[in-house]
């Protein structure tokens, strides 16, 4: 998986919450994206992110 902002490969993270998780909720660390990956593509959930 890559970021859909910064297109990185290396610091994409399952974001975990005390909670739980969602194994489709990641994260970039490096630009700050968080987005849901399902079968029908990306959906971008925060737009304060850094742009490359």
């Amino acid at each position: 998986m890559k970021c859909p902002i910064c297109n990185d490969r290396t610091t994409i993270e399952i974001v975990m919450h005390s909670d739980g998780y969602a194994d489709n909720l990641l994260e970039c660390t490096r630009c700050g994206t968080i987005w849901i990956a399902n079968a029908e593509g990306v959906i971008l959930l925060n737009n304060n992110v850094v742009s490359w």
